[in-house]
């Protein structure tokens, strides 16, 4: 069995979001696996890069709230991140907690081959939910096929995490609880398929 670490974005834990987090830690846990939840909105942990960052990195130094997150990531096997697709992105608050710990020197760095890849051989799963249904999206002729890019290629492939699945649900907002519930089995069981 393998070391999960769980990171919810989503101001509110009673949400579809929290809903499927917790439904996918419940059912990991019971398949034996170790899991770790990090529910972002809640740990206090400030996402904000700042000024001081830079200056601790240029001394060699990691701050104590990132090293701190840096150990749980070190310690998982695998990552999974539940959150809402806000202005096509990851919320601010995911964003954010990626920029100050997935570090160069951590989560990558360069060598004289070039990049490399340091979370290598860990397994990303991705649970994600839009407002919006998708219509809205075709009219606004959005890159579907790219949207998860920016997660995929640009953050966990940068860092050398090559297994990613992503599982989606359009127009939450909009639709009977009967069929987000379903969303919320599908994802679960992607979930547990995908890390066993």
């Amino acid at each position: 069995m393998s070391t999960v670490l769980l990171v919810l974005a989503h101001p509110n834990p009673d949400s579809l979001n929290g809903a499927t987090a917790t439904s996918i830690e419940k059912a990991l846990t019971e398949r034996g696996h170790e899991v770790r939840m990090k529910d972002l909105y809640r740990t206090g942990f400030d996402p904000i890069l700042s000024f001081r960052d830079f200056g601790a990195w240029q001394e060699g130094k990691v701050p104590d709230d990132v090293a701190k997150e840096q150990q749980d990531i070190a310690w998982a096997d695998a990552l999974v991140f539940v959150y809402p697709i806000w202005w096509h992105e990851r919320p601010a608050i995911l964003k954010g907690w990626i920029d100050r710990t997935f570090t160069k020197g951590f989560a990558w760095d360069f060598d004289d081959t070039g990049r490399v890849g340091k979370l290598k051989g860990k397994k990303a799963f991705v649970a994600a939910t839009y407002g919006s249904p998708e219509s809205i999206y075709n009219e606004l002729d959005v890159d579907m096929e790219n949207l998860f890019s920016s997660v995929e290629k640009g953050t966990l492939a940068f860092c050398g995490i090559q297994e990613t699945q992503f599982v989606d649900e359009f127009g939450v907002l909009m639709q009977e609880r009967e069929t987000n519930e379903k969303y919320l089995k599908r994802a679960t069981e992607a979930a547990v398929a995908f890390l066993n």
